[in-house]
């Protein structure tokens, strides 16, 4: 698959060489595990792929977001977002807004009187560039002048948390089920100059005790609560970085709601035994593969949610579970057949044919709610404070009870 994909230009090759040299300098001191390479080749000041220069959303970059399929997806967060703010007033904080379409068609969808502020916190200063731009061009003055990029989470925050496929970048670790224990899988340096990276077990002792005991007492939890072992020679994620990140969330919200968007399962349908290989995945110019080592900086790299480990992560911060569910029936909850019919896309030139208006909104609607395409590969849960009333997003189909 690896030899259909296009070759990155001269500049990108550049861009990755230089990234990799400096992993491989790392890694030649001690091989560096999943979670410290893929923290790096995402976030390196400079030359990870959120933090430098390429085009990454739609369909001239690596993958599609519910946001770029149709503005229909923020229409029917910001019916969510509407019904919360009419509880507790306050604003929108959005994690990482992406390409900006997000936050655009939640504002061009919500009522200006109800919000006071759309604050975005994102630490990379090409995507801020870029976020600005694009809503400076769509947005009237006064929906602009509203919106404000922070570097980090406000000390206090009323309002909603907007986190829409951010949990699916954290870096996570990747471990291996042993007949003693367990491994990890780790980065070396080969010493070879056209593969100077590869994946390979490692002891875990080899890492430092701190690392080693978070690693063994999740992994503990994980398998008491599947009530099982995971098989010999299995191979997942465990993500050390999601319960502080949820508690640093939990920790900024004074009353609201934080609305998690991302694709996962609960805990007993990630570590299903068939799932032998984890859900480690890569993204390339829309080709999804699992190799972590692929031009550093010019790829993304995720995993799935574990969606139980949030919610203990949300119940610990002392936030209340106010509704979990599929994408589509969150979508649906919000009015996404009604709005379907009297909306056409925000930032596409009007279909001069009826029809094939008519076309096209069906198919971001069959995208969005399909079980086959996002309906159900994604996940949506609200975790709050303070709020005490029922959210239409879950009023259809309320799956809390599988986590």
């Amino acid at each position: 698959m690896m030899n259909s994909v296009p070759v990155p230009d001269a500049i990108a090759q550049a861009h990755s060489r230089e990234l990799t040299a400096r992993l491989v300098e790392s890694a030649e001191q001690a091989s560096l595990p999943v979670s410290v390479f893929m923290d790096r080749c995402l976030y390196e000041p400079g030359l990870g792929y959120y933090m430098a220069g390429s085009q990454k959303f739609g369909a001239d970059g690596d993958f599609i977001t519910a946001p770029e399929v149709s503005p229909l997806f923020g229409a029917c967060v910001a019916e969510q977002c509407a019904e919360v703010l009419a509880l507790c007033g306050g604003g929108l904080l959005e994690m990482g807004a992406g390409s900006g379409r997000l936050a655009l068609s939640v504002i061009n969808a919500l009522d200006d009187s109800l919000w006071s502020h759309y604050w975005i916190v994102e630490p990379s200063a090409d995507l801020q560039s870029r976020q600005s731009e694009f809503l400076k061009q769509n947005l009237s003055a006064a929906q602009y002048d509203k919106v404000t990029w922070l570097q980090t989470l406000p000390e206090s925050y009323t309002g909603v948390v907007l986190a829409n496929e951010v949990m699916d970048a954290l870096p996570v670790e990747r471990v291996i089920r042993t007949a003693q224990g367990f491994n990890i899988e780790a980065v070396a340096a080969t010493g070879q100059t056209n593969m100077p990276l590869a994946v390979a077990e490692q002891d875990p002792t080899k890492l430092s005790e701190g690392l080693y005991s978070q690693i063994d007492t999740t992994l503990a939890k994980i398998e008491k609560d599947l009530g099982r072992d995971w098989p010999v020679g299995y191979r997942s994620e465990v993500s050390l970085m999601l319960p502080a990140w949820i508690h640093s969330l939990a920790d900024s919200l004074t009353q609201g709601v934080l609305l998690l968007i991302d694709y996962g399962y609960p805990r007993h349908e990630y570590y299903l035994d068939e799932r032998l290989h984890g859900t480690l995945q890569c993204f390339y110019r829309h080709h999804a593969h699992s190799d972590i080592t692929f031009w550093p900086g010019l790829q993304d790299i995720t995993a799935h949610v574990d969606f139980t480990g949030v919610i203990e992560a949300g119940d610990a911060a002392g936030l209340e579970l106010l509704g979990y569910t599929a994408q589509a029936p969150f979508l649906y909850g919000c009015g996404l057949a009604e709005k379907a019919t009297t909306q056409s896309a925000l930032w596409h030139a009007p279909a001069t044919d009826a029809t094939a208006s008519r076309i096209q909104q069906q198919q971001a609607v069959n995208r969005l709610s399909l079980p086959g395409e996002m309906g159900e590969r994604f996940q949506v849960m609200a975790l709050g404070r303070g709020i005490e009333a029922s959210l239409c997003g879950f009023s259809l189909l309320d799956l809390s009870h599988r986590l």
